[in-house]
């Protein structure tokens, strides 16, 4: 036995076992109790990281801030897109119809083709259009287009769809 050792080697600790000596006290041997010379105490643990209130608060604060930033980001993104095409598509005439376009990014040289379609959705029609047209970046453009009255829109059409391709 050393010689600052108390003599406790012969004790019984509260676990029904002989204690052992840590250096510092003597401890039970499943650790749960620690003898302070008068009797046997329990052994205060540390239950883990336990925030203060300011890290709790500063944790929810980031997270709102990434949170918010992120969902702005995507609405952003999807604003820049929404409505993106044709829309307000009508047929006026066997000779005219109009309609708007929004696109995301400018094109220079922007053509149409236009397939025409019956009540029941049957592909009654076709024009290309190659003439060509300008168009900016998230501006709406308003296109009255005139058929050629020598080769009107079939009668049988009532709406009609109109894909955009960019020369650029």
């Amino acid at each position: 036995m050393a010689q600052d050792e108390p003599a406790m080697s012969a004790e019984v600790g509260p676990d029904g076992r002989p204690p052992r000596f840590d250096g510092a006290a003597w401890v039970s041997q499943d650790g749960r109790y620690w003898w302070n010379g008068a009797g046997w105490q329990p052994v205060a643990r540390r239950r883990g990281f336990r925030p203060s209130g300011l890290v709790l608060v500063l944790a929810v604060f980031i997270i709102a801030a990434v949170g918010y930033m992120a969902l702005n980001l995507a609405h952003r993104v999807n604003e820049i897109f929404a409505g993106e095409g044709v829309s307000n598509a009508k047929i006026d005439s066997s000779t005219e119809f109009e309609f708007d376009y929004l696109r995301a990014s400018t094109c220079n040289d922007l053509t149409f083709q236009y397939d025409f379609f019956d009540k029941s959705s049957n592909h009654v029609d076709v024009f290309h259009d190659t003439t060509g047209g300008k168009v900016d970046a998230g501006v709406l453009t308003h296109f009255d287009i005139k058929a050629d009255a020598s080769q009107p829109i079939d009668s049988r059409a009532v709406r009609f769809e109109a894909k955009a391709t960019c020369h650029d």
